[in-house]
């Protein structure tokens, strides 16, 4: 095989090589693009066959150092019989240009055919959809409590089959139970229950949402709230809700979107949070916990901060035994504890990585009045728990860790009252309590 031909097969490797990966890389547009006939399709196709002809053949004779032909006369019968083969060669070449471009043009028929009848079916579907939305809204506003049930089941149904609208579906059914009624009839409470056991269903079991979604419970009244064991991958909104019967609870709930609750009220006997896990902001903002215990035993806090900002507590016991912190910050700030048992047993610490921040438990500007405050940690960090402007009066105060822990306790303006005592080897050497206060008589 000559030199000069194992070069040319060489260049047109890396060539078509060339070719096709910038092709599949730079997506380059098709051709023709343009809105034309058949005719003309044909000819763009057949003109760009002869542009690439012309370079290929341009090319080689210049790769040949372009060499003269010899003249007519020269050429025998053979020859010229192989010169006819080549010219019939090109010719079914250009009648295959224009098969292929024929076949092009029928594909992209059929695409755009394809295209337009999917579109076609989206649209009816949407407007199907808007229907159905539109009848169950009108069904939930019905005089009828069994017509209105009927809505809640329309809305439940249309939700999981149109998951781009989902939201909407659920804000019109949180909407619902944002409409106190002036008296609430056995019919209405069933309508409500329907609604929130639709929410169970949809957030636990086998027909759980995947796709985040926000819950807006602004001003709903619950009694005996049961959200144990759902998933919120979205937001949850309790802002000015109000709990009240015996018992609210949230045990092995996991909150992925974050927890508002401002301006709540936790009036049940009992509120457990037991069990829970969190996974981002966490805002008790001027909440209220009047029943008898608040309990978030055993919870675990991922990340961010879970702040408890000005909350009025009547509680006897705040149960924070066994919380995990593994990463973010668990607040108390500008808050007052009256003859409240304050517990943080087994408190642990762990850190997964930086994108949650060191884990901490910060009391800032808390008053604690006439109670008891626990703190045993179980952890080696040593910064992990702080008392900023804070005043205990007539606190018993009790602390425990392991026997080999460094002093872990970090006070910054504490003041003790009323013979309340900190034992010396939990404090840091940084960060001593002021001394008692004395009380001046009337």
């Amino acid at each position: 095989m000559p030199d000069w031909f194992r070069w040319l097969l060489i260049a047109l490797a890396v060539l078509g090589g060339v070719a096709l990966a910038a092709r599949r890389r730079l997506r380059l547009p098709e051709f023709p693009q343009v809105r034309a006939g058949i005719a003309a399709s044909v000819l763009v196709w057949l003109a760009i066959a002869v542009v690439v002809a012309g370079a290929a053949g341009g090319g080689l004779l210049w790769f040949l150092d372009w060499p003269r032909l010899p003249a007519t006369g020269a050429f025998d019968v053979t020859q010229l019989l192989d010169l006819l083969k080549i010219a019939l060669s090109v010719v079914a070449g250009l009648g295959g240009v224009v098969l292929l471009a024929v076949n092009y043009r029928k594909q992209r028929v059929t695409e755009n055919e394809h295209a337009l009848a999917v579109e076609k079916a989206e649209r009816e579907t949407v407007q199907g959809f808007n229907e159905r939305l539109g009848a169950a809204a009108e069904q939930l506003a019905h005089d009828s409590p069994a017509v209105r049930l009927t809505g809640v089941y329309a809305l439940a149904g249309l939700a999981d089959d149109w998951v781009d609208k989902r939201q909407v579906c659920i804000d019109v059914l949180c909407g619902y139970l944002r409409l106190q009624p002036e008296t609430m009839t056995p019919g209405e409470s069933v309508v409500r229950e329907a609604i929130l056991r639709m929410f169970r269903d949809r957030l636990t079991g086998l027909r759980w949402w995947r796709h985040p979604v926000d819950f807006d419970f602004t001003e709903v009244v619950f009694e005996n709230a049961d959200f144990s064991g759902l998933r919120f991958r979205g937001r949850l909104i309790l802002d000015r809700a109000e709990f009240t019967g015996q018992l609210t609870s949230f045990d092995r709930a996991r909150f992925s979107g974050g927890l508002s609750c401002h301006g709540t009220r936790f009036a049940a006997e009992r509120t457990t949070f037991g069990s829970v896990l969190f996974d981002g902001g966490i805002e008790f903002v001027g909440a209220e916990f009047a029943g008898r215990e608040l309990s978030w035993a055993g919870s675990t806090v991922r990340g961010g901060t879970t702040d408890f900002y000005r909350c009025r507590v009547a509680c006897e016991r705040l149960d924070f035994t066994q919380l995990s912190i593994e990463a973010g910050e668990v607040r108390f700030e500008q808050m007052e504890l009256s003859d409240t048992h304050v517990d943080f047993k087994d408190l642990d610490a762990g850190w997964q990585d930086d994108s949650g921040g060191f884990p901490r438990l910060v009391f800032e500007d808390v008053r604690f009045t006439r109670g008891r405050l626990r703190l045993e940690l179980w952890s080696a960090r040593e910064r992990m728990i702080w008392l900023r402007d804070c005043a205990l009066d007539a606190v018993a105060v009790e602390l425990n860790a392991d026997e080999d822990a460094k002093p872990w306790l970090n006070l910054r303006d504490v003041e003790l009252r009323g013979g309340t005592e900190i034992p010396a080897e939990f404090v840091r050497a940084s960060s001593a309590p002021r001394p008692s206060t004395p009380v001046p008589e009337a």
